[in-house]
């Protein structure tokens, strides 16, 4: 019996299904702060965006930047423990 192919869309949402919704929770994050901040609140609606925009990059940028850093240091400590195991 042969498995019924799973659409293009279906393939999409199993795979990044998650991730995205993740990242549309930030940006809405972002948003809220921005209408919560007494000064970016007095921007008109495109500065608002733009500047949620901005925070949601930054933040991005700040949790790839972090994700790196333990990347880094878990693949030294397997180095170090893989050099141990040989000598």
């Amino acid at each position: 019996m042969t498995e019924a192919k799973l659409s293009q869309r279906e393939r999409v949402e199993k795979k990044y299904g998650k991730v995205v919704t993740y990242y549309a929770e930030l940006l809405g994050i972002c948003h809220e702060a921005v209408k919560s901040n007494s000064l970016l609140n007095k921007l008109d609606p495109m500065g608002q965006k733009t500047s949620a925009t901005t925070l949601f990059i930054r933040a991005c940028a700040r949790m790839d930047k972090a994700d790196g850093v333990d990347t880094a240091e878990k693949l030294i400590d397997i180095s170090k423990e893989t050099k141990s195991k040989v000598a």
